[in-house]
């Protein structure tokens, strides 16, 4: 009898000392000071871009002193053609850009851009292929974007289908609007069918820009009925 006792109080002291130590091993996992895994994100994109007939497509964070993207009629025969695409991801500081296209659209902004500024510098559309309608930038979605000090210049007296030199619209696959998207000292040519466009949208437009006369006057600076509180100030508008 005492060999069996013996032999369970044995068996009770390692099940007891097994499971302090099993205890003991799990508070030091959730010990507070143990380091935390760091997760990177992706790196931010420096410097300057500069390429032709080829489209620039922003994905992550930028923090760049210039971006020029020049787009040929030899880029016509292909697929697709614009200048600059900014996409889910893009986000930081352009300081400058540059854009000349005889192709399509000179800028595309896709929901999931945020926080994005644009310092400044020229767009100019100078042709387009057949049956395209073009754009100068046309944000289709995105949330807080800046355009500053940006020369916008897509209109041709001798050609059609050139739709807006600023043309703001939920469109393509954005589910929500564009919110908080504004162009502040800007300054717009003529001649388009609209100088600015700001149709299905929230809290975006223009401020402190000069806008040229639209081919059709009265849509200079079209504002549709779908647009929630649309900015339009101290926006002066001439025949340039």
């Amino acid at each position: 009898m005492f060999g069996r006792t013996t032999a369970l109080l044995f068996a009770l002291a390692l099940f007891l000392g097994t499971t302090q130590i099993a205890s003991a091993h799990v508070v030091l996992d959730l010990d507070p000071g143990w380091p935390a895994p760091v997760v990177k994100g992706p790196p931010t994109l420096t410097g300057s871009i500069a390429q032709t007939n080829q489209t620039w497509v922003c994905r992550g964070p930028v923090n760049l002193d210039s971006v020029s993207v020049t787009m040929t009629p030899a880029f016509a025969s292909r697929r697709g053609g614009d200048a600059v695409h900014l996409e889910p991801g893009c986000t930081g500081v352009i300081r400058r850009i540059e854009v000349v296209t005889s192709v399509a659209d000179a800028v595309k902004v896709t929901e999931g851009v945020h926080d994005l500024s644009i310092g400044g510098g020229s767009i100019r559309c100078a042709a387009k292929v057949a049956n395209v309608h073009q754009d100068g930038v046309q944000v289709m979605g995105g949330t807080r974007i800046t355009f500053r000090g940006l020369r916008i210049d897509c209109g041709r007296v001798t050609e059609g289908l050139i739709n807006s030199n600023l043309f703001i619209k939920r469109s393509g696959r954005s589910v929500a609007p564009p919110t908080d998207v504004v162009c502040v000292n800007c300054f717009l040519g003529g001649s388009a069918a609209h100088t600015a466009s700001i149709q299905e949208s929230v809290r975006s437009g223009l401020v402190s820009s000069t806008l040229c006369k639209a081919r059709y006057s009265s849509l200079t600076l079209a504002i549709g009925a779908n647009a929630v509180d649309p900015v339009d100030v101290r926006n002066t508008i001439g025949a340039c």
